[in-house]
């Protein structure tokens, strides 16, 4: 299996928030973007406040949400909804309900996703694709908590919390006009970002380790072992599909493995078997950075055998400064062994 790396030590936690998080994500790492997410998410229990998870494709905001509501004290059930997934008019009456004739199909009334979370949790993912309608729609439902079904004209009280989540910037699509100012204030009373797994690469272990107990589940036979250069490549990668890319290429490689031998890096994918490249084609300045810098970084390691004292002198900067960028770069401290 894949050995843990250098992991910073757990700050104290309520044991009923690390239960609830434990249950609700397929890990809880130990990394430090990680480490500072979750500890906003927990001063989050108990409150109603609106939350807006933001970060990128695949990284996890579901799952953060429903940690959210999880730690909550809202007794009502958490439901989620995809806005990006549906057309307009579909999702208005999902989330607003409709009358009975409201529109052609429409055979009888029906309650909307606002209204059977009453009580517990609306989770809107993909909130910055609605339209300029139903983001004065879910304005009222913010401001007032009222909605109106589809078809009807009395208002309906609903008492639901609001998380909402997007890979979207929405202050740039405030200011080029696409998303209501009001509406963007009213769900960024506090935004939780959800780290991208090149900002956690420590917790990459553990991560192999749970989707080979996904395998086991399914009754696959498991390679016991990853070859040490498998593991580097999982390191040194981009993953711009974050942790669901993660989990695909490691299921995958179980699948062709079987048990009959330590994973290896033909068995990923051919996004990761292209030559590494020493930077991501995409990003800030500051994660391109830091990309070059974990290649140079992770390939003089290995030259030196994992020498700390040799690397160290090889690159210019004292021990001390060699371990301090490690723990930056999310790199492990011993050589991974299969």
């Amino acid at each position: 299996m894949v050995p843990s790396p250098y992991l910073i030590p757990l700050p104290a936690r309520s044991e009923a928030f690390a239960e609830a998080a434990r249950e609700t994500l397929p890990v809880v790492g130990r990394s430090r973007a990680m480490e500072e997410m979750l500890c906003l998410v927990e001063s989050l229990a108990g409150t109603d406040t609106t939350v807006l998870v933001t970060g990128e494709s695949g990284a996890g905001k579901e799952l953060v949400a429903r940690l959210i509501h999880t730690t909550g004290h809202r007794p009502g059930t958490f439901l989620a909804h995809n806005c990006a997934a549906i057309a307009e008019g579909t999702l208005e009456s999902d989330l607003f309900g409709h009358a009975a004739g409201s529109f052609t199909g429409a055979v009888g009334a029906r309650r909307g996703l606002f209204e059977e979370a009453s009580g517990g949790t609306a989770f809107l993912d993909e909130i910055g694709e609605i339209g300029p309608k139903l983001q004065a729609q879910l304005l009222r439902v913010l401001q007032e908590g009222e909605i109106r079904r589809v078809g009807e004209s009395r208002p309906r009280r609903v008492d639901v919390r609001i998380v909402a989540a997007t890979n979207r910037n929405l202050a740039a699509e405030v200011r080029e006009g696409r998303f209501r100012e009001d509406l963007f204030y009213r769900l960024n009373v506090v935004q939780v970002r959800v780290p991208s797994l090149r900002e956690r690469r420590t917790d990459i272990p553990l991560f192999v380790q749970h989707f080979l107990g996904e395998s086991v589940r399914r009754g696959e036979s498991l390679a016991q072992a990853f070859r040490p250069e498998a593991v580097e490549r999982l390191l040194v990668y981009s993953w711009p599909g974050n942790v669901r890319q993660l989990r695909n290429e490691i299921l995958r490689a179980a699948i062709l493995t079987r048990g009959r031998r330590p994973i290896g890096p033909d068995d990923f994918s051919e996004d990761l078997n292209g030559p590494v490249p020493t930077r991501p084609d995409s990003g800030s300045f500051r994660e391109q950075v830091d990309h070059a810098q974990r290649a140079i970084v992770l390939g003089s390691l290995e030259r030196h055998s994992w020498n700390k004292t040799r690397t160290a002198r090889s690159l210019g900067v004292t021990r001390q400064g060699l371990i301090k960028m490690i723990h930056r770069l999310g790199l492990p401290l011993a050589a991974p062994e299969g």
